[in-house]
This record gives C-alpha cells, structure tokens and sequence, in this order.
C-alpha cells in the first residue's frame, strides 16, 4: 500500500461515520421510551390497535418501501413505536422485505437519473473528484446505511447514479431484513421497560 493511499484510509474516520449513523436511532429510542411513559402503555395499545385495525400489514410495508425508495423527509424508523407491541414474527419480515425493495427501486431510480444530461453531468463531476473514494468505500456506505440511520435510499440512489455494481448492491439491500430485526426487538425492549 502507497503512502498516498495510508493517507486516504486516514482521512475516512470509520469510527466517527458509525457513531454519527447511529445517533438518530438513540435518540427515536429515547424519545420512544420518554413517550409511552408519557402516554402510558394503555393509550400506547390503543394507538398500536388503531393502527393495525385501519392500515394493517400492508400500510405498513407500504410506508416503509416508499420511505425507502424516495428521498423524503421522513424515516423507516417512524413505525418501530407502533409496530413494537405487534408480533415480531408479522412485523420484521414485511418491514424488511419493504425496506430491501426500497433500496433496489432507489438503485434503479439512481440508474435511471443519470440518463438526463444535467444530472449526469453532475454525477460525472462527482466521480471525477470522488471517483476513487466511491470505488473503494461505495458498497461499505451501502452497508452501513443498511444497518445505521444514514439515509438508505440516499445513498441506494446514489449507488446507482455512479453505476455501482447491482451484483453488489442489490445483495447488500437485504441487510435491512437484520437491521429491521434489530430495530424491532430494541423497540420491544423500550415498551417492556415502560
């Protein structure tokens, strides 16, 4: 390894991009915990059986496979508070599944844009100043933004402007069936605590 390429390693501090991905998971939790102990964990239920009983499983997947496909102000992460009191065994694979298929319709949206001139132009830009970095860490940050709050159909989309492999990145999308899962049984946990 070149001296050029040690100092490049140096300047992607690895620690400090997993730390800041998961921030925004703690703080859902915190403010998760600190609602139901506001609200209780009877109005916590009924909240839960609303949503069950008006939008189901399938309004369910259908959020998250849009949040997950479009670039949006809101979060995958916005349904663990109403799914954690429901069975894990209904919740993680339909979440999973729809996140995974979000990622995968983000990519091909990524592969898609690059066909309009202005953006193309753009990501040739981007690739010729970025170009190494994003060959050497692309499927890394596709990984971690499966498995951390780092914005997934972001960097999903992003993955197929500057045409990363699909071989690759499609595979890696299915990390968020074990993230979903994760995420779930934290969730649970915070509702036992309360």
């Amino acid at each position: 390894m070149s001296e050029i390429d040690k100092n490049d390693d140096a300047k992607l501090n690895w620690a400090k991009v997993i730390t800041i991905g998961l921030i925004p998971i703690v703080l859902i939790f915190a403010a998760f915990y600190i609602a139901v102990q506001l609200i209780g964990t009877e109005n916590y239920d009924r909240i839960v059986s609303y949503v069950d009983e008006n939008f189901g499983l399938a309004g369910i997947f259908l959020y998250v496979f849009i949040v997950d496909t479009l670039i949006l102000p809101l979060s995958p992460d916005f349904v663990f508070p109403v799914v954690a009191g429901m069975p894990w065994y209904e919740v993680v694979p339909v979440i999973g599944l729809a996140s995974a298929l979000g990622g995968w319709a983000s990519y091909f949206i990524g592969r898609l844009l690059i066909r309009v001139p202005v953006i193309d132009k753009w990501v040739e830009k981007a690739k010729d100043k970025w170009g190494k970095y994003i060959n050497r860490y692309g499927i890394v940050f596709v990984i971690l933004s499966t498995l951390t709050p780092i914005p997934f159909s972001t960097v999903c989309m992003a993955a197929g402007a500057v045409k990363l492999s699909s071989k690759k990145v499609l595979p890696c999308c299915l990390f968020r069936i074990l993230r979903n899962g994760i995420y779930f049984f934290l969730f649970k946990a915070g509702l036992v605590l309360a």
